[in-house]
């Protein structure tokens, strides 16, 4: 977290978009999450809403749901999800800080199909003079169509702080669903003790170069 002294907490929370970290929460700490996007394609609104819960001080779970709000068409739920992550030791004891995480999926297009996904996930991690770069290696498995599986990645290098503040930027590549290659920018501010509000602009490098900004909140309790 932003401000805090001990490497543990630094880089607890989750970067804005799809890439994971490594440190997970505290057992029985949970952290509840809220975030809206504005999209260019299809166009309207996104809300994500979730909890994440320790189970142990090194695995945790994550409950999320999406509904859309397009400028044309139905409100829908877009997709639910959950997950689990366990990471191996703590941070800073290896060269390189390891966890694993698995995810099931439902999502919906707004062309009407639907799809179930497993995504096994392996989570590195590295801190370097208050900077943390972390890579997500998933292999995207569509079960319901498995032409379709693909093996998918993320990554992310986030800065020291700056008081309250700290940047960061992703790029995150997914081929099994559709063709994206996401590009990031974002900022953090942390708002109290355990509340923080992310900023980000996303671009599509690739594909129908769709957009969107996205405005989050998360907060520990």
């Amino acid at each position: 977290m932003l401000g805090c002294s001990t490497a543990v907490s630094a880089h607890k929370d989750d970067y804005l978009g799809d890439t994971f970290v490594f440190v997970t929460l505290d057992r029985g700490e949970a952290e509840a999450e809220y975030w809206i996007d504005w999209r260019s394609d299809p166009k309207g609104l996104l809300h994500t809403a979730g909890l994440e819960y320790g189970v142990t001080d090194r695995l945790m779970v994550d409950f999320s749901a999406r509904f859309a709000q397009p400028t044309a068409g139905a409100d829908r739920f877009e997709t639910e999800f959950a997950e689990m992550r366990y990471r191996f030791g703590d941070e800073g004891e290896r060269p390189v800080d390891v966890a694993a995480s698995i995810e099931v999926a439902h999502e919906r297009s707004d062309a009407g199909s639907a799809h179930t996904l497993l995504e096994p996930r392996l989570v590195l991690s590295r801190d370097f003079s208050g900077w943390n770069a972390t890579v997500n290696l998933v292999e995207t498995l569509v079960l319901d169509d498995s032409r379709r599986s693909a093996l998918e990645g993320a990554a992310g290098i986030r800065s020291p702080n700056f008081g309250a503040w700290n940047f960061g930027l992703e790029l995150q590549r997914e081929r099994a669903l559709e063709n994206s290659t996401l590009l990031l920018p974002q900022l953090w501010y942390r708002v109290g003790m355990d509340t923080f509000v992310k900023a980000g602009a996303g671009y599509n490098l690739a594909g129908e170069h769709n957009r969107f900004i996205r405005v989050a909140i998360e907060t520990e309790f």
